[in-house]
């Protein structure tokens, strides 16, 4: 039993014939690695198994026009990416080059008269202060470690967001997209589709391809006759 979206996408694309309204036939077909566009005497049948969108799409060919593999990536994560970097890089140098003690007032407690009380109180006062500078330059170096790691996250979620995509640009609609993914598609099966979708030339390579499937039957037809022929022969003789 078929289960998933794309296990009935898969078994569509073993039978687009079957999508054809009557008079309409298949004249040229694309295999990608989850998807699947057919050119008919009348349409552009498109299927796709991995798509939030429909599974299945299908466009009158006049209103088809350029057919192009672009590459789409997430380039606003690749900018946010460079711009944490940048900012953890800056803050990385200031904590490092630094140190938030220094900041600190320069108190000689030596040379401060009053009690002893007094004393220890500014000293108190002085270590609280380093400490919490101390905190704070550890926060800052946290901060700049942080953000190149956001950096790099980043990066890599533009790298891994890159991918190539077959668009079939449609006039009045939703353009076609289909993921290529890593299918072996180069410029001559994308100039042999465009080429199918213009009236005239998919009629041509359909009637080749009608030509050449008749002759093959009419092949095994006599082969098979020949065989049978053979066969009536063995039986006489014996």
């Amino acid at each position: 039993m078929v289960r998933t979206r794309r296990e009935r996408v898969e078994q569509w694309r073993d039978h687009v014939d079957e999508l054809c309204h009557e008079g309409e036939h298949v004249e040229h077909r694309t295999d990608l690695a989850d998807a699947t566009v057919a050119v008919t005497n009348q349409r552009v049948l498109a299927l796709t198994a991995d798509s939030s969108d429909r599974a299945f799409r299908h466009v009158d060919r006049p209103n088809v026009g350029t057919v192009s593999v672009e590459t789409s990536a997430r380039v606003s994560h690749l900018c946010a990416g460079l711009a944490a970097a940048f900012v953890g890089v800056g803050v990385l140098e200031v904590a490092t080059n630094g140190s938030g003690t220094t900041l600190g007032p320069a108190v000689d407690l030596d040379s401060v008269p009053g009690p002893t009380a007094l004393t220890r109180l500014a000293e108190s006062v002085v270590a609280a202060v380093e400490t919490i500078l101390e905190l704070v330059e550890w926060g800052v170096l946290l901060a700049g470690v942080a953000a190149l790691a956001l950096a790099v996250g980043l990066v890599g979620s533009y790298l891994r967001s890159r991918s190539r995509r077959l668009v079939l640009r449609v006039s009045g609609g939703d353009d076609l997209v289909l993921p290529v993914g890593d299918a072996e598609l180069g410029d001559g099966a994308i100039a042999d589709l465009e080429r199918a979708i213009r009236p005239g030339s998919g009629s041509e390579l359909a009637d080749a391809g009608r030509r050449d499937g008749d002759r093959a039957s009419e092949e095994r037809c006599a082969d098979r006759d020949r065989t049978a022929g053979d066969g009536i022969e063995a039986d006489e003789s014996g």
